[in-house]
């Protein structure tokens, strides 16, 4: 495609070289991808500077550059304000703006995002309206996967994606969005037919600093021109104040007067029974999802799908029919009445939520197996120990993707909050190890929960990723246990 064709609505502060007759063939924010005839986009980070790479990408192919000042180097180059919004721009352009034919839902918030996403999709797809998904579990429509490595994907990607899903015969498509998404203008000039809001507790403190900078992000993306249509929790701490200062958003909870909200829930080790208000519609709802946080997760859908004008009726036959997410508080059946449970929760009010929900179920003995991720977040180390230590009668602290960070300094940081609270745990460096001391401590009625990673299947530890499964690690040990085969 011709570069000037590319430039349309992107702002130059200023044009080194002659454009006019450049073909561009490929878009590029990495220099190890460029090939011959790519446009290089030039990239500031916390941690890295494009323009540095320049002379890489000129080397490599580029037959031009967008940056954010005048490089010394022959290549042709567009000087913009911000190179990370003109890339958003350009990868439109580069796939014809298909987000233009697709109807886009976001959800954003620290917990939740992957669940309500799923739960939307599910019943829009169970309604017949084509939908595709864009998350943390990949990229997905009618079955075929494309691929995305990020809960969020960069704009080039995200675009590329738009592109197939729309060319595939998509109708909508529900993304996760993400706080550093938001931050790095990964959604730049998108129009999303609903922006969702789930909640927001502590996370990624670590490149946010503090909750004010963190929770400014995520309702950044709610009060600009981002969103159509806004549903909110109500019950969120943020939400509400949201909510009492937008007139244009659609409430969902359980104890703030809100548009959409659930009464006489009951929960059980089945699943979750409740009476649904929508604008004064009532039906009874009969799902196998459990926990008042999956109950927070279908309100916020069935908010989403209302705003989306979705009839009653599919929105109730849908509801009903939701599936477990891969993941998201998964019960693997272990046999003599034991349970475990695996789900991704790495947050305090992510744990918190699990632990709770499990509760639920049993009256008897919960052993919690989890760590923290390294290089990410410390601060919520020891307030996850604290929650762990509190909501479950054992918990062994373990690694989780320790990056390149020392695997037991993380554990002694998550031991600090839990011995305020209680002596009932062990520090287990190796997960498999953790998980089967875990399984040899069952008995009847007894649950496993194991949380951190999910549908992950590896452990990322001083750069390289190893291919593990806390599923298949389960599934394994809990046959040698019994005296099975393996």
């Amino acid at each position: 495609m011709k570069l000037t064709k590319l430039l349309k609505n992107v702002c130059a502060k200023k044009i080194v070289g002659k454009i006019d007759d450049i073909t561009i063939v490929s878009l590029c924010h990495n220099a190890c991808d460029v090939k011959k005839g790519s446009l290089f986009f030039c990239l500031t980070g916390k941690m890295f500077d494009g323009h540095n790479f320049a002379e890489k990408a000129k080397q490599n192919g580029a037959v031009c550059l967008i940056c954010e000042k005048v490089l010394e180097t022959d290549l042709p180059q567009i000087v913009v304000e911000s190179s990370r919004k003109a890339m958003s721009i350009i990868a439109s352009n580069f796939y014809h703006n298909p987000q233009n034919k697709l109807k886009l839902i976001g959800i954003t918030g620290t917990n939740g995002k992957t669940t309500t996403a799923h739960y939307v999709a599910s019943v829009l797809n169970d309604a017949g309206l084509k939908t595709g998904i864009i998350g943390t579990l990949g990229a997905y429509f009618d079955g075929k996967n494309f691929n995305s490595t990020l809960t969020t994907p960069d704009p080039i990607s995200l675009q590329r994606i738009f592109y197939e899903m729309e060319k595939c015969g998509a109708e909508f498509v529900v993304m996760e969005v993400s706080a550093h998404a938001i931050f790095w203008d990964k959604i730049f000039g998108l129009k999303f037919e609903v922006g969702a809001l789930s909640n927001i507790t502590e996370d990624h403190l670590d490149f946010f600093e503090n909750m004010e900078r963190y929770s400014k992000t995520k309702m950044d993306f709610l009060k600009n021109d981002y969103c159509k249509n806004l549903v909110i929790n109500a019950d969120d701490e943020y939400g509400k104040k949201l909510v009492l200062q937008n007139a244009k958003c659609v409430s969902y909870g359980l104890f703030n007067p809100c548009d959409v909200f659930a009464f006489n829930y009951v929960f059980s080790s089945n699943g979750t029974e409740y009476y649904l208000n929508m604008f004064d519609e009532i039906e009874k709802i009969q799902t196998t999802q459990i926990g008042k946080f999956n109950l927070y997760n279908q309100l916020c859908a069935i908010t989403i799908l209302k705003v989306l004008g979705v009839n009653t009726k599919d929105i109730v036959s849908g509801i009903k029919n939701l599936k477990e997410v891969c993941g998201r508080l998964n019960k693997i059946d272990l046999g003599e009445r034991k349970t475990a449970i695996v789900d991704f929760a790495h947050t305090p009010d992510g744990l918190k939520n699990v632990l709770e929900a499990v509760r639920e179920m049993t009256n008897k003995k919960i052993v919690c197996v989890f760590g923290c991720g390294g290089n990410r977040d410390a601060k919520k180390r020891p307030i996850m120990g604290e929650i762990a230590g509190t909501y479950a009668n054992f918990s062994i602290i373990t690694s989780d993707n320790p990056r390149f960070e020392n695997p037991q300094k993380i554990i002694s940081e998550i031991e600090e909050g839990m011995k305020k609270v209680t002596s009932n745990y062990l520090c287990i460096n190796s997960r498999e190890e953790a998980i089967r001391c875990g399984l040899s401590m069952l008995n009847k009625d007894d649950v496993l929960v194991v949380c951190g990673k999910g549908a992950e299947n590896y452990i990322e530890q001083n750069g390289v990723k190893t291919y593990y499964s806390d599923f298949e690690t389960i599934l394994s040990l809990n046959r040698v246990l019994k005296g099975e085969k393996v």
